[in-house]
């Protein structure tokens, strides 16, 4: 799994759209979904399980995306896509032809995979007709082999979810909202990016730097055969600045400003995007004056940010029910419902009905999951306890098992348990310069040579498998060491790596200020937005690890005069 704050972008050259669905159009693609959800379940192979559940869920996205570069627009496109995911599945509620979770179910060589894109023509549905109806079929015919294969599996294997039901029946659920599209002006934002980059090419000592405006909204239509109806909108805006420096021994050292919103109000004019840059600019001057360390481990200080992405792939990640269902998964916390998992007090929830936090919207938030289930704020760990998991409709407990709406997809995948608005409270929790002073007793404590300060991350992944080693990593874009003295200077040159048990139980202390940090998560499901918010934690020993890097020689001819 990976979380980075950038989003995967399609690359089609069409006019932007000028309004979303209206409502007509979502009444016309509603009666269509529910009559063919309906003719789905008219399919049958004699000798072979009957279907007993559909859906479709179809996403309407239009996107706008422009970058630059050194003071000259390199892209301007624009698109209007639709696509839909269809579940057929044979069999019953408590045994069907899914296996391991889900989490593979997302191949693109399969043959249901060509018949995912849609038409757009809102004049004439036949096109769309069409395709729901070859993609029903092909469904039908993948589910059935499944089936199959599932059934002839537990000759020769133990199927240790035998007992689970594979699909939870729930109640319908109507659910309806109409929303116009943010109007984008495309010609001002080209020249936003245009502008910035120039701006940024007046900065000393760079080599390079990027700026880029991307916006997605979309529309989604869900239909079942269990009687639901459900239409939601999401929409996205980023603004990505990339700064870029070749320091003297061939290091390329970058520092990224990344805004992530749910609202095109929340992105900054071009006075606070100066104001903004020119911080990132200052600690790239640090850095590229700093002392490069190679390996490290002891106390550190996280700030917000990098304590949640911390939280998000030491543990966010082992809380997704569908992990529970595949035995190579590493399931760090299967069997652990009402024991203690942290040494502090400790209280993580995840909420993707909570809208905004501290007047910024969470753009991971949401009413209803990829399956239609409704959002609920679930209660995961609770003063050091752990209470729950992250749940789609695929049981994963025998004894009071409960979907709390985190199913989610992208695309074509199988909606799988995926964190939406993580969020991180201390039971005792401690202002920022009382941990600044805490971290300096805990070096002096363990006579370390100096602390560690992570104020910023750009990224992090981590392995939750059982082939591989449970482990997770996060990429450091500023951080200081700090003395016994209390002196601090930048460093650079390691990021953070840990097993999850050992860096959780670690933990020490917890801000009392948490912060809200918007971003994307790529998991077997696809890339999604997700927020976290999360306080500043003080880790008594955290290992650090070489940054990978390549140094490449200077430039043989200076740079251009602008």
């Amino acid at each position: 799994m990976v979380r980075n704050p950038t989003a995967l972008v399609p690359v089609a050259i069409l006019p932007y759209s000028a309004v979303m669905l209206n409502k007509a159009t979502i009444n016309d693609l509603i009666t269509i979904l529910k009559k063919d959800c309906k003719r789905a379940m008219q399919l049958k192979v004699s000798g072979f399980p009957r279907l007993y559940y559909c859906f479709f869920l179809l996403r309407d996205v239009e996107w706008f995306n422009t970058w630059a570069g050194s003071g000259s627009t390199f892209r301007r496109r624009s698109d209007h896509t639709r696509n839909v995911y269809c579940d057929l599945r044979v069999g019953s509620y408590h045994f069907d032809q899914t296996t391991d979770g889900g989490l593979f179910d997302n191949d693109e060589e399969v043959d249901s995979h060509q018949y995912v894109k849609l038409p757009i023509d809102d004049k004439c549905y036949d096109g769309l007709r069409i395709a729901l109806w070859k993609l029903s079929e092909t469904k039908f015919r993948e589910a059935l082999t499944d089936y199959s294969n599932k059934r002839a599996a537990d000759i020769s294997t133990v199927n240790p979810n035998r007992k689970l039901n594979s699909f939870l029946k729930t109640k319908p659920h109507h659910f309806i909202r109409y929303k116009r599209r943010d109007h984008i002006e495309d010609d001002k934002w080209v020249r936003f990016c245009k502008n910035a980059s120039k701006w940024l090419s007046e900065l000393t000592r760079l080599s390079g730097n990027w700026v880029e405006f991307d916006v997605i909204q979309e529309s989604k239509i869900f239909v079942n055969t269990e009687g639901s109806v459900i239409v939601q909108h999401l929409k996205t805006f980023s603004l990505i600045v990339t700064i870029r420096r070749l320091t003297p021994e061939g290091s390329h050292i970058e520092q990224e400003l990344v805004y992530n919103c749910a609202s095109q109000d929340e992105l900054p004019n071009m006075r606070q995007f100066k104001k903004d840059a020119l911080t990132k600019f200052m600690q790239l001057e640090k850095i590229s004056r700093s002392k490069k360390i190679h390996s490290f481990s002891g106390p550190v200080l996280l700030y917000p940010t990098p304590a949640g992405l911390l939280f998000h792939e030491a543990i966010g990640h082992r809380l997704e029910g569908n992990r529970l269902l595949y035995s190579g998964e590493g399931q760090t916390f299967k069997g652990q419902t009402g024991k203690k998992i942290f040494n502090v007090d400790i209280t993580i929830r995840d909420n993707p009905k909570l809208k905004s936090f501290r007047g910024r919207k969470c753009v991971g938030s949401y009413d209803f999951d990829d399956e239609g289930t409704p959002a609920r704020d679930t209660l995961l760990v609770e003063n050091g306890i752990l209470r729950d998991f992250l749940n789609t409709r695929a049981a994963c407990c025998k004894k009071n098992f409960q979907p709390n709406g985190h199913a989610r997809n992208k695309n074509h995948q199988r909606p799988i348990s995926r964190m939406a608005v993580m969020i991180v409270k201390g039971k005792e929790v401690y202002p920022t310069e009382r941990l600044r002073e805490m971290l300096v007793e805990e070096i002096k404590k363990q006579g370390k040579p100096f602390g560690m300060i992570v104020y910023e991350t750009s990224g992090g992944e981590t392995e939750t498998t059982s082939y591989d080693f449970q482990a997770f990593f996060g990429e450091i874009s500023y951080a200081t060491l700090v003395y016994p003295d209390g002196r601090e200077t930048p460093i650079r040159g390691v990021d953070f790596i840990g097993t999850p048990l050992q860096a959780l139980n670690n933990i020490i202390a917890v801000g009392d200020t948490p912060e809200l940090d918007n971003g994307y998560c790529g998991a077997e499901s696809g890339m999604v937005p997700v927020s976290t918010i999360s306080p500043a934690v003080l880790i008594s020993d955290l290992e650090l690890q070489t940054k990978e890097e390549e140094l490449v020689t200077q430039y043989i001819l200076p740079s251009p005069r602008l």
